[in-house]
């Protein structure tokens, strides 16, 4: 049995049972290249669920809502069941209101490896062994898997996940094809004063769409800092200035929450490179705190834990 079949069967089990009242899972899109989200509430819809190197959305995004109106199932590749993990330990949801359907896919398709295909040509996108086949009039193309992934499923291990109900696809801890930070490696060779030309010349393309902001699952805040009407604590101008007081202060309210899932950066339509400072910051909150996003349930919101040796006082 497929992947995908083996999925549809758990959906239709869940929504029979009763256990659930929805499964938020990913359906096809208009054309092949892409899937969405979608929200099964019926067995027989079960039929519409997809599992293909196109399932991109991180579908924990819209858990916090769903779950208002009963509980839920959500299929979650390794990065976003850290995101559930999160969401879990800051109260945002209930764990036993969610199913978590875990999927070890082999990694997900980078846009930018179709750059030399006729997208409306193409039929079909699956995977392979050896990376991901792309089927158009012409026949089937293989992408190798160094090209064909996004740069987060390069450096997945697929290591167990920290909760899961149901699990579909190899769990194997597996070796990684790049190393996660090796990017940030790069970046710390350069000055301060380099590193802060770097980032004015990447937020000075920013438009403030606020599509980072909508994708990330650890930006749950019922009203966001930059749209409050009373208190006005930042512009929402595409200034310099402005624009970096809202990626600095998103970052800074995302740090012990970001678990590295790349959906910020792949929304950006201008393609400035976020998720180098989620890595940045995930390596700091390590360093200073010990714990690693979404790996636990034992450890402590990083926003919600203190010790007495603190750098900073301490009352006893």
């Amino acid at each position: 049995m497929s992947m995908e079949q083996e999925l549809r069967e758990k959906a239709k089990e869940l929504l029979s049972s009763g256990k659930v009242k929805v499964v938020i899972g990913y359906g096809e899109g208009s054309i092949p290249i892409k899937s969405t989200p979608i929200f099964v509430k019926t067995p027989e819809q079960a039929d519409c669920l997809v599992l293909n190197p196109t399932c991109t959305n991180n579908l924990t995004v819209y858990l916090p809502q769903a779950v208002k109106s009963g509980p839920v199932a959500v299929v979650a590749k390794p990065c976003e069941v850290k995101n559930i993990v999160e969401l879990v330990k800051e109260n945002q949801i209930k764990r036993e209101d969610v199913t978590v359907i875990a999927v070890s896919t082999p990694g997900i398709l980078n846009d930018a490896a179709l750059a030399e295909f006729d997208l409306l040509d193409v039929k079909k996108i699956s995977w392979k062994a050896d990376g991901v086949a792309v089927t158009t009039s012409q026949g089937d193309t293989v992408i190798p898997r160094d090209a064909a992934f996004q740069k987060k499923c390069l450096s997945c291990t697929a290591a167990q996940p920290a909760i899961a109900d149901i699990k579909i696809g190899d769990w194997a801890e597996r070796a990684p094809l790049q190393d996660k930070f090796a990017d940030v490696e790069e970046y710390e060779k350069l000055s301060a004063e380099e590193k802060r030309a770097f980032w004015a010349g990447q937020f000075s393309k920013c438009i403030r769409c606020y599509a980072c902001r909508q994708a990330c699952p650890g930006c749950y805040c019922n009203e966001c800092f930059v749209d409050k009407n009373g208190q006005i604590w930042a512009s929402k101008d595409t200034g310099a200035e402005s624009n970096w007081f809202f990626h600095m202060t998103r970052m800074m309210h995302t740090a012990g929450r970001c678990t590295g899932c790349g959906e910020c950066e792949r929304a950006c339509p201008m393609g400035i490179p976020l998720s180098l400072m989620g890595k940045k910051m995930s390596l700091l909150v390590k360093e200073l705190f010990g714990t690693q996003p979404g790996e636990s349930m034992e450890d402590a919101p990083v926003f919600g834990c203190y010790q007495t040796n603190d750098p900073d006082p301490c009352p006893e």
